[in-house]
């Protein structure tokens, strides 16, 4: 089988001040047949930036559309494509050494992939860290767990996808696509991985295709995220019941905790627990105890997902 041309697609959206970072990185990977950047609805300057770079390189070529969410800019992307593969990245992922020749060699082995890169998060120096440093800490944390759990089970990469770095051939791309009758406020990449699945297509984690996660979140936003992650993994889990997934977030928590968290996510009482955990929060930040910080807002964080877990199914998701 002959080595594939590789088209990179990258929707946006807020995004500006990372451009040149993440695509300089693409931009010197030569391989890349063409580099399709969706500018997702946001006026600044970010198409204007592309265009100025499509001057000097015609690879780059960008596109715009009103904002209607990343699934959305990936599958106009794909449809725009003209490579044999489609390479999927997000607009905060640095992208490693000849990662697109990379991903070509996998699917230069099989037809039916989808091929899942490694991009552990930026941590912050121990210098630089702030009351809102735990968000980064946290993700980067989740995210070693999810690939320690594709290198143990390599047949169930696709039912925990987490895309950014992810590449299957076009063809599949535009079958799979996006569902048009939904719009998850999180969890999309899990919801593409899962109709994958039922495609017939498999994943393969390879963590020679080396990239970075610039991640950074603020407090609020990172606990408003929790509670749309909770709402979209219960629908997640009706709507591909085949699966027989368990995405319960306390699923794994040790008994004692998992009451805190259900009573905490709860009424009554959850209230005053969530505003004693955020005030324990805030204080301990104020007098540079982010130790406290963090562990107050770990736990604050589980009942967020829990409280969006046993929240109506229309939260998280937009029919």
């Amino acid at each position: 089988m002959t080595t594939p041309s590789i088209s990179v697609v990258i929707p946006t959206y807020k995004r500006r001040h990372l451009l040149p970072e993440v695509l300089g990185a693409i931009g010197a990977d030569r391989y890349a047949h063409e580099i399709i950047v969706i500018v997702d609805g946001w006026d600044d300057g970010s198409l204007e930036y592309i265009q100025d770079l499509a001057l000097t390189d015609p690879r780059f070529r960008p596109i715009w559309q009103e904002n209607s969410g990343e699934a959305v800019g990936r599958q106009k992307g794909a449809t725009a494509a003209t490579g044999d593969v489609v390479l999927f990245m997000d607009d905060d992922v640095v992208a490693g050494p000849d990662l697109a020749r990379k991903h070509a060699e996998v699917h230069a082995t099989a037809d039916n992939l989808v091929v899942v890169g490694y991009m552990p998060t930026r941590r912050p120096a121990a210098s630089d860290r702030t009351a809102d440093s735990f968000t980064t800490t946290l993700y980067a944390d989740e995210y070693e767990r999810t690939c320690e759990g594709y290198r143990q089970h390599p047949d169930d990469v696709l039912r925990g996808l987490w895309a950014g770095n992810i590449s299957l051939r076009r063809e599949h791309a535009l079958s799979i696509g996006h569902d048009p009758g939904y719009r998850l406020a999180f969890h999309e990449d899990q919801d593409f991985g899962l109709r994958c699945l039922r495609g017939g297509l498999r994943g393969v984690f390879d963590e020679r295709l080396h990239s970075e996660h610039i991640h950074k979140r603020g407090r609020a936003s990172f606990m408003r995220q929790a509670y749309e992650s909770g709402s979209s993994r219960r629908f997640l889990e009706r709507e591909h019941a085949e699966f027989g997934l368990s995405l319960d977030p306390t699923r794994d928590v040790p008994g004692v905790w998992k009451s805190l968290i259900k009573v905490g996510a709860g009424g009554g009482v959850g209230a005053p627990i969530r505003k004693l955990l955020d005030t324990v929060s805030v204080a301990s930040s104020r007098v540079g105890l982010l130790g406290g910080a963090t562990a107050a807002d770990r736990l604050l964080r589980q009942i967020e997902l829990r409280r969006g877990w046993e929240a109506p199914e229309s939260v998280g998701v937009t029919r």
